[in-house]
């Protein structure tokens, strides 16, 4: 449990008790098929961070798309609302999980490996991230970490396109 989702958490318990006519958390419970234990640690910030159930409970809320991982990085469900959809061209389309990891976090090295010999053979995308106050020694692990597991995905593909060829 940290600020972030502390605060995301009593947002959303904000939000449940502001409601009219008002939603219990037993009711929440049942509209999102959990266990009451399981909004309370919501509401209580007791999570990692922001997954499917997390984001089902803001949308029973009237919380649109990205207001949870707008409002556990400090802003309001309002610049949520208030935000227009991007378009393809201004943005890519990301899973909110996928845009909340690449946000929360310091990306210390990435890579394209190439599925296959064509450009249209498609690619995997690897970014390889840190905690945000990591120790030059933590990242020293991390990266020579990284660099084995770079290493085995490219000879992967390597081989697959092998095979696909074969």
């Amino acid at each position: 449990m940290d600020e972030m989702t502390t605060r995301l958490g009593e947002a959303l318990q904000a939000a449940r008790e502001g409601r009219r006519p008002r939603l219990t958390q037993p009711e929440a419970a049942r509209a999102l098929g959990v266990g009451r234990s399981t909004i309370q640690n919501i509401e209580a910030g007791r999570f990692s961070k922001v997954n499917r159930t997390v984001r089902e409970y803001a949308t029973l809320l009237g919380w649109p798309e990205g207001a949870a991982e707008r409002v556990m990085a400090g802003g309001s469900v309002e610049e949520a609302a208030a935000e227009p959809a991007p378009s393809a061209a201004e943005s890519l389309p990301l899973p909110p999980a996928v845009e909340y990891e690449l946000r929360s976090n310091q990306t210390l090295d990435s890579t394209v490996i190439n599925l296959g010999p064509d450009e249209d053979d498609g690619h995997v995308i690897v970014v390889l991230q840190g905690r945000k106050d990591a120790t030059p020694e933590e990242v020293a692990r991390i990266a020579a970490r990284y660099r084995k597991t770079r290493h085995y995905l490219q000879r992967l593909a390597a081989e697959a396109d092998e095979v696909a060829d074969s």
